[in-house]
């Protein structure tokens, strides 16, 4: 049994040395091309916004990680206690919905900020 499924999980964790696949940075040399650069200025207002944004996304998600761990700690430590299971499953429900909040405003701050970076590269 265990060399049936050796041999799958051997295949698998092959498949990178495989796969040679290159970076082929064509959209970079046609964004340099028509705009005259791909980046932003780091001085930039959209950068400095960015940059910050995504820290606080990054410090909210690591916080709803927290909730989550000690919602479960509390689920696990209640040894039968009703009162005590109900609470771990707010705080974990909560930490999800705030989970989905945190990437949806993470996809819709990532959206704006490349359309602010594009409309001020092409002025």
């Amino acid at each position: 049994m265990k060399r049936i499924l050796l041999l799958p999980i051997l295949a698998i964790s092959l498949l990178p040395v495989f796969a040679h696949a290159q970076y082929t940075d064509v959209l970079d040399d046609t964004a340099t091309e028509v705009y005259g650069s791909t980046t932003a200025d780091s001085g930039d207002l959209t950068y400095v916004v960015g940059s910050i944004i995504s820290v606080a996304l990054s410090v909210l998600g690591i916080v709803l990680l927290i909730f989550m761990l000690y919602g479960g700690f509390l689920w696990m430590t209640a040894g039968g206690d009703a009162e005590q299971v109900k609470k771990a499953k707010t705080i974990m429900i909560n930490a999800t919905i705030g989970l989905i909040i945190v990437l949806a405003s993470y996809a819709i701050a990532n959206y704006v900020i490349a359309q602010l970076v594009a409309a001020n590269l092409a002025s």
